[in-house]
């Protein structure tokens, strides 16, 4: 049975996390995929690797990563940002509250300047609604997929 949602807190709140709707995740998936494949481009993978256990930090050149993410447009980033919010709740005593309204305003109190708490819900809501793709091991999964994909 496919899981639908989790719900994760950041700091005193609690936060339900959705799934995106197929045709959003799709495209979502295509936009990530984009701005990670570069990120690899530094790799050293060990080409015996046969669990994700054996991938080592060290083969992977984090600044070079670290300039392809700062490298995405605004337009790619507040289209992720976006996407991923809507599929985001607050959970509060009387119900679920939409962290965006349909407007594109923040749904829910004391967003509008908590940068940190925004970006852990981006964060979150992408790598649930993403990693399953990469069958449920988020980065490892990839590295190995890689990995997997240079030995073949």
């Amino acid at each position: 049975m496919q899981i639908k949602h989790k719900d994760v807190q950041i700091g005193e709140r609690t936060f339900r996390i959705k799934k995106f709707p197929a045709k959003t995740g799709s495209f979502v998936l295509i936009k990530v995929t984009k701005i990670l494949a570069p990120l690899f481009a530094g790799f050293k993978p060990n080409l015996n690797a046969k669990s994700p256990e054996d991938f080592k930090f060290d083969d992977f050149d984090f600044t070079s990563a670290i300039e392809q993410l700062s490298s995405i447009s605004e337009q790619d980033f507040n289209y992720l940002q976006e996407q991923a919010l809507k599929v985001c709740y607050e959970v509060l005593p009387a119900g679920l509250a939409p962290v965006l309204n349909e407007n594109g305003m923040f749904g829910v109190e004391n967003l509008e300047d908590d940068t940190a708490t925004v970006m852990a819900l981006m964060v979150h809501a992408l790598g649930f609604n993403v990693t399953s793709f990469f069958q449920g091991s988020g980065l490892t999964g990839v590295v190995m997929s890689l990995v997997s994909n240079r030995q073949g």
